[in-house]
């Protein structure tokens, strides 16, 4: 076996990956809003680390006037590439590390618009290869369909992921785990697959694990949980639980687990959103977690992740419009690891 490991997202970060927003048809007519709240994220991560946006060449002159001061410090970097949608959690890079640490090389799996619910694709599918190249990275094309918010890593080649998505018919047309693990376990250098049965209702990405189970340590995991048996997202989580319950890590023992609730339930357009407070963004100093208007509740999130988080500052930021698109701060970026 190879010794290439996938980084878990509290290890030291080089930068974040985002992908500008241009699509006014994507956007509900609220284009300007979204870019300007996209370019406060930016600065707001910049303060921590190193941003990376990949953005078109005609939306550089506005994205620029927008960052104003962190982009003329060099803080926010603008990459030249243009995307057909935002969510570079699901089409960027896997960033897979060598065991010293000392280098990086790109794994790209295909990406399909979550089983081809959306028409236009394919820059998008190509976005890793172009990171690849300028990086100079190796790179490495896998035919399976994933992406990256389906799975999440402990650091330690051990993954949480979720049947409704990657052994969903819509996608490479895996049906049984023990053929999603063989990839994963060859392609990642993974060990251990965790599975959970699903995700949020109505997430355009069938149920990706990030918005309701993450690994906050090698043997720790946060997980969504709401309380009312009338919540739409309450059968599936029961079970999510259930399943961690009974789960036994690497060095024989249970998880640590730690729940975080949902907001109440958002509807748009008579769908439910995909709104959780699992959808948080790690950071080298800090936690950003997304924010729905629910004071009492987020200062018990804000808490709850300081304290899996030591040292890390947490901080919300509005993701109330953001939402109505399908995801939240962790789907819009893609962590890319330091390296020594």
């Amino acid at each position: 076996m190879n010794e290439n490991r996938l980084a878990a997202d509290w290890e030291q970060q080089e930068a974040v990956w985002f992908s500008w927003p241009k699509s006014p048809e994507l956007w509900n007519g609220n284009l300007d809003l979204i870019q300007s709240q996209f370019a406060k994220l930016y600065k707001l991560i910049s303060r921590f680390q190193l941003v990376r946006v990949l953005c078109p060449k005609s939306a550089e002159k506005k994205l620029q006037e927008l960052l104003g001061e962190a982009v003329e410090k060099n803080r926010v970097e603008l990459w030249e590439y243009e995307t057909d949608d935002v969510w570079c959690r699901d089409f960027g890079p896997f960033f897979v590390s060598n065991k010293e640490g000392s280098k990086l090389l790109v794994a790209d799996f295909r990406f399909n618009a979550w089983g081809k619910k959306f028409d236009n694709f394919s820059k998008d599918d190509a976005a890793s290869k172009f990171i690849a190249e300028r990086l100079e990275f190796p790179y490495h094309k896998h035919a399976m369909i994933l992406e990256g918010g389906a799975i999440d890593c402990n650091g330690a080649h051990t993954i949480l992921t979720t049947e409704s998505v990657v052994l969903n018919s819509n996608r490479s047309g895996i049906l049984e785990k023990c053929d999603f693990e063989a990839v994963v376990m060859s392609a990642l250098n993974i060990d251990r697959v965790l599975w959970l049965c699903g995700g949020l209702k109505d997430d355009d990405t069938d149920g990706h694990v990030d918005n309701v189970a993450r690994f906050y340590g090698k043997n720790s995991i946060l997980y969504a949980e709401v309380p009312e048996k009338k919540n739409p997202n309450y059968r599936t989580l029961f079970e999510n639980k259930r399943r961690l319950q009974s789960f036994v890590s690497a060095d024989g023992e249970k998880f640590q687990l730690t729940p975080l609730p949902l907001p109440n339930p958002l509807q748009f357009e008579e769908h439910y959103l995909a709104a959780s407070y699992l959808n948080f963004l790690v950071l080298n100093g800090a936690i950003i977690f997304p924010s729905f208007g629910e004071a009492e509740k987020e200062k018990d999130v804000q808490n709850t992740l300081e304290k899996c988080y030591p040292g890390r500052v947490a901080i919300g930021f509005d993701c109330r419009q953001i939402i109505e698109e399908g995801g939240a701060l962790h789907c819009l970026s893609q962590h890319q690891p330091a390296t020594f």
